[in-house]
């Protein structure tokens, strides 16, 4: 599949001009979807920007308070990694998130029903398991990505 061949960003290395710039383009990254994969590559967390821009959005998983409502990422990997619910919590585990890596799928100019769409594809194929804490929802269908890609879209 593509996605695992696209080139992500080490989220040691991300930048804020990362999050505002498509490079290939030239243009703005206004909205569209984004993957965390962890240092294995294995998906943590798809989301989407679709009123939202990236830079304000993926700044967002990284708020350092545990009572910031933003910052599903960090607060749902903080708690995988089993490192407790307090501050300290939060700065012990950008060590290891610096590994991780992120994937921006650019959808500047795309409807949000289209961006949506495209995160709940992304849901369907990866089950990231950071996305459904409390287990993958069952209205959700399995998807053949070779022959149901499109269909999946609706």
């Amino acid at each position: 599949m593509e996605i695992e061949r696209a080139q992500k960003i080490h989220i040691s290395e991300l930048k804020l001009f990362d999050l505002l710039i498509n490079e290939n383009t030239g243009k703005a990254l206004r909205h569209g979807v984004y993957i965390f994969f962890n240092d294995r590559e294995e998906c943590l967390y798809v989301g989407k920007c679709s009123s939202s821009h990236f830079a304000h959005r993926i700044g967002g998983h990284f708020g350092m308070s545990p009572k910031y409502g933003m910052n599903d990422f960090l607060k749902r990997t903080v708690g995988l990694l089993k490192l407790g619910s307090d501050y300290s919590s939060y700065v012990n585990a950008l060590p290891i998130i610096s590994d991780y890596k992120l994937l921006i799928i650019d959808a500047s100019g795309r409807s949000r029903e289209f961006i949506s769409s495209l995160e709940k594809l992304f849901h369907k194929v990866y089950k990231p398991i950071l996305n459904f804490p409390k287990g993958y929802p069952k209205t959700y269908k399995s998807v053949d990505v070779e022959s149901q890609f499109l269909s999946a879209m609706d």
